[in-house]
């Protein structure tokens, strides 16, 4: 199982918090060593104005919507209670993007264990989602966007080429 982490709703640079305290105690669980920590972007690849971020702590960004919640134009319908949707936004709603990403890879490139479940090292799993990604962002790595925007047709045809977006979005550790 790879472990995939929402980085929280606060508009904060984890590696730089804005109140620091005495333990430098982590976003958990995203922040924990092994877990996939996933920032959330606008539906221009755009940082969601919210997303948390920072060197170290960001591996990869995915649709997490960046409006205002209910309107589905700039947010991401998800599933409510009596069989009804809405639309919402926040890097809760980015981490399933690419736990399902996750998922996607194992399904494809797994092998087949003796008890009929389908395995792949969470490491290598990681290893693939990341490279599989679109650079957005400052070129290769980045406190905004990680490794880049996921890609579901990219990760599960292990597709590792360079890609990336045309333009670079906006990140506030940008204009410093």
């Amino acid at each position: 199982m790879t472990p995939v982490a929402a980085l929280g709703n606060s508009d904060e640079d984890l590696a730089h918090p804005s109140e620091p305290n005495e333990s430098n105690c982590d976003v958990v669980p995203a922040e924990s060593w092994g877990v996939v920590g996933t920032a959330a972007l606008g539906r221009n690849s755009e940082k969601a104005g919210y997303s948390n971020y920072g060197t170290g702590a960001t591996d990869v960004a995915a649709p997490g919507g960046n409006g205002l919640t209910m309107n589905c134009f700039d947010t991401v319908a998800s599933t409510i209670p009596g069989s009804l949707y809405g639309c919402f936004q926040g890097t809760s709603m980015a981490s399933p993007h690419a736990s399902g990403v996750a998922a996607l890879i194992v399904s494809q490139s797994g092998t087949l264990g003796s008890d009929g479940d389908v395995k792949m090292s969470p490491m290598q799993v990681e290893n693939y989602l990341q490279a599989s990604t679109i650079d957005i962002g400052l070129s290769g790595y980045d406190e905004c966007f990680g490794r880049g925007r996921i890609d579901a047709l990219r990760a599960v045809q292990h597709d590792t080429s360079s890609a990336s977006y045309p333009a670079v979005p906006f990140c506030p550790e940008y204009q410093e």
